[in-house]
């Protein structure tokens, strides 16, 4: 039965996955929607002459040339059927620009920088809404570029409905955006598990580093699906952030190998943290005092980023070395950290050999086998810890509970007692038990029998004091209850009504089990003042008081026949 219903669960989990992968590599066709179909706009635009005249020099929105002064002027003819009720749609990359339909200004591009923005606001995208007309028009872009050094143009270019443009964006995107969203949220669980066993264990730093570069890696490879640009209103935030999780990148990722190969503390590691933080405290005084702009200072990131793998390959070659890399799970996770590396590495000379503008291109197949292995790792890394803080609690939790009656032992008062003497204030009171009769029950009808007594007595006293205060197990047939407060009228107060409470689980007990011994318990009380410091004083106080009663319960007996 148990096998049935894991093949048809397994048969279930796997329809779901297939068709999950269907849904993001099909797409969905339809008839009736002017917008349905959309019309390139990269290509078909040409310079304008001085005078604003079409020349003959054709050239595309990715391909622009601009004059000494940082412009260009294009423009190309558009048909009211060749635009079919559409929008000029584009994304733009560092660059400021005014579109006008026959004269008429439609479309005004002038980010205001901001200091923290350096000299251009990163990528955009923009749906420009074509006014009605019949038959053909003149479109005109005005073009300025931002920033020296860095390529300025436009890319995905479509006339095309706005709707059905984001839509065909988002679903050339979705693997970029699955991956990313996945990523980001392992890496934040890995952080949030970790922090939660933070006291617990010394391991807890390589999970903290995996769950960080997961994350930093995971918002790096989401700036090529430009879902954060349409989302988020301040693009220049989006480039800022681009720009840091780079600068910061080095550091946790060469503390996974420090973790994993034992050498946190490694002077490697150390020169790489100083390094980031230099490159950040200069990036920010350079920029943001508008002296240079981010891309300026990324030459500094790319040396810190070789530098650091550099470093890896050194710490790996020592612990192979050192042999301190002995199991094979060490081995998978030091291997798929610098397959990670190496596709970072790949496109980063894609983007200085052939100016690449996806600087995650292969680094998101590196960061899915990551994840993929490295969470896996982690996660079996803290089911271990896990376990072993499990392991931990019960025996610390056997250490101080008697086995027979569940309540907290002798040992356990002990070290109450040492917290009790540590006090500065408040106020408690001691109450003393012991059984009566009990050498009696098991002299006549053995021990088993008495151990019931036992376990009568220790849950009538749990039931009458285990809200309000702790109940302890101290001898064979000793107990002791302790009742703090903030006044001494409230813990008396207390105990007097647990006492009453104490006397009616007592009767209902002996009226329910009908032992050949009734239960009767002995007790003495006594007040305790946190503040003096000396609590033996007064459990012996409580002792004697118990011990009275013990004598007059047993005297009452004698006088009943």
């Amino acid at each position: 039965m148990e096998k049935r219903h894991f093949i048809t669960s397994l048969f279930i989990a796997g329809f779901i996955v297939i068709a999950l992968i269907l849904a993001c590599f099909t797409t969905f066709d339809f008839k009736g929607s002017s917008y349905s179909d959309r019309t390139d706009a990269m290509g078909g635009w040409y310079y304008l002459d001085a005078n604003g005249n079409l020349t003959d020099r054709e050239v595309g929105l990715e391909d622009l040339e601009y004059d000494e002064n940082g412009r260009a002027h294009i423009g190309r003819m558009i048909t009211s059927e060749g635009l079919q009720g559409g929008d000029l749609c584009c994304i733009s990359t560092n660059v400021a620009f005014d579109v006008y339909l026959d004269g008429e200004k439609l479309y005004d591009f002038h980010p205001v920088m901001r200091f923290y923005m350096g000299t251009s606001y990163g990528n955009a995208v923009h749906e420009i809404t074509a006014p009605y007309f019949v038959g053909d028009a003149f479109m005109r872009i005005d073009v300025e570029k931002m920033g020296v050094g860095m390529w300025a143009g436009f890319s995905r270019a479509y006339f095309q409905g706005t709707s059905d443009y984001l839509k065909d964006m988002l679903a050339e995107n979705l693997y970029k955006l699955v991956l990313a969203i996945i990523c980001f949220i392992i890496g934040v669980m890995l952080v949030i598990f970790a922090l939660i066993f933070e006291f617990r264990s010394k391991n807890r730093l390589e999970s903290v580093v995996v769950g960080v570069v997961s994350m930093i890696l995971a918002f790096w490879t989401n700036s090529g699906t430009f879902m954060l640009e349409l989302l988020i209103p301040d693009k220049g935030i989006i480039r800022m952030l681009d720009y840091f999780a780079l600068i910061f990148l080095p550091v946790p990722g060469l503390l996974i190998v420090g973790c994993v190969t034992k050498s946190e503390g490694s002077v490697l590691i150390r020169i790489i943290e100083i390094l980031a933080a230099l490159n950040f405290a200069v990036t920010i005084a350079l920029v943001w005092s508008g002296f240079c702009d981010y891309h300026d200072v990324l030459y500094f990131t790319h040396f810190n980023f070789i530098l650091a793998v550099i470093f890896a390959i050194v710490l790996i070659g020592r612990a192979y070395m050192r042999h301190a890399v002995r199991e094979k799970s060490q081995t998978v996770v030091l291997f798929t950290y610098m397959f990670l590396v190496m596709t970072g590495i790949f496109d980063l000379v894609l983007y200085y050999v052939a100016q690449s503008t996806d600087m995650a291109r292969f680094s998101r197949i590196g960061l899915l086998i990551f994840i993929a292995v490295l969470a896996t790792y982690e996660v079996g890394q803290l089911i271990e810890i896990g376990q072993k803080v499990y392991e931990s609690d019960l025996m610390k939790k056997l250490a101080h509970e008697d086995g027979l009656t569940k309540l907290e032992n002798r040992l356990a008062f002990t070290e109450y007692e040492g917290e009790l003497t540590g006090k500065k204030d408040g106020f408690c009171v001691f109450v003393q038990f012991d059984i009566n009769y009990l050498k009696k029950v098991n002299d006549n009808y053995g021990h088993l029998e008495g151990d019931r007594i036992i376990i009568g007595g220790a849950t009538v006293i749990r039931d009458s004091f285990g809200e309000v205060g702790r109940v302890f197990r101290t001898g064979g047939d000793e107990f002791m209850v302790v009742i703090e407060g903030r006044s001494r009228d409230q813990v008396v107060k207390t105990y007097a009504s647990c006492e009453e409470h104490l006397k009616m689980c007592i009767a209902d007990f002996n009226d329910r089990e009908k032992l050949p011994v009734p239960l009767s318990l002995a007790y003495g009380m006594a007040e305790y003042d946190c503040s003096s410091g000396n609590p033996e004083e007064q459990e012996r106080l409580a002792d004697e008081r118990m011990y009275r009663h013990k004598k007059e319960v047993k005297l009452a007996m004698a006088e009943q026949g």
